[in-house]
């Protein structure tokens, strides 16, 4: 993954940057050697979380993230296993909020075009909260193989499989062939994972407008093709 300028973490939201210091003062609260494993984990990913946006997988260091929890760098290894362990963890992280906004987005929603729309705005808003985040670990798969590559993959792959679940959820997608489901699903997510980097430098379009303008274009395609049942 590649290190990102300074103008990328200025922008940053606020509040993104706080669960980290807020876990170091439940930290600071506990005696020195009496800090539960739980607490001390839960502050290395959110450590690790902010390590990886700042300074990319590759220029991340375990050192400077020892620095940043106040232990000694066995203390880090021990918690993490390794750093690309310690990267598949957050971004498994990551893909759990992710998948977590969309679907509590999409809800109960009975009609296809319905959930379609829902779900691309919460990814929208899931981005829009995570601007930095996004840039640093979600929208660029790093070109050598690796950690980073890998386990963006991964998360790609899991939303792929989430949304194909989505679009057969309903009576009206229940004529996709699971087949078919995933294949429009990988084309949903590419096209609207598409608009998200284009948004970075459009930020005067809300999560909504560009909701309401990808719903439009994607919609009729997706209801016709998911109801025919003549797909193998």
């Amino acid at each position: 993954m590649v290190a990102y300028s300074e103008s990328v973490i200025k922008g940053y939201p606020a509040g993104d940057m706080t669960k980290a210091k807020k876990l170091a003062g439940e930290v600071a609260a506990h005696a020195h050697g009496r800090v539960p494993r739980e607490l001390r984990r839960r502050q290395l990913l959110a450590e690790a979380r902010e390590l990886f946006v700042e300074r990319g997988y590759h220029a991340a260091s375990m050192d400077e993230l020892a620095r940043r929890m106040g232990v000694s760098k066995p203390v880090v290894y021990d918690l993490a296993g390794s750093k690309e362990q310690l990267f598949r963890d957050v971004m498994a992280l990551v893909g759990e909020e992710l998948t977590a906004r969309i679907a509590s987005a999409v809800g109960a929603e009975p009609d296809l075009g319905r959930r379609l729309h829902a779900g691309i705005l919460g990814f929208l808003r899931y981005v829009d909260e995570h601007r930095a985040e996004w840039s640093a670990l979600l929208s660029s798969i790093a070109r050598s193989a690796g950690p980073p590559s890998d386990e963006l993959a991964a998360l790609q792959r899991a939303q792929v499989m989430l949304v194909a679940g989505l679009i057969t959820a309903g009576p009206d997608g229940g004529g996709a062939a699971p087949l078919v489901a995933e294949v429009l699903a990988q084309a949903i997510n590419g096209a609207v994972e598409s608009a998200a980097l284009w948004w970075r430098e459009h930020p005067e379009l809300s999560p909504e407008i560009l909701a309401d303008l990808l719903t439009r274009f994607l919609s009729p395609g997706l209801l016709a093709v998911s109801s025919r049942g003549d797909f193998p």
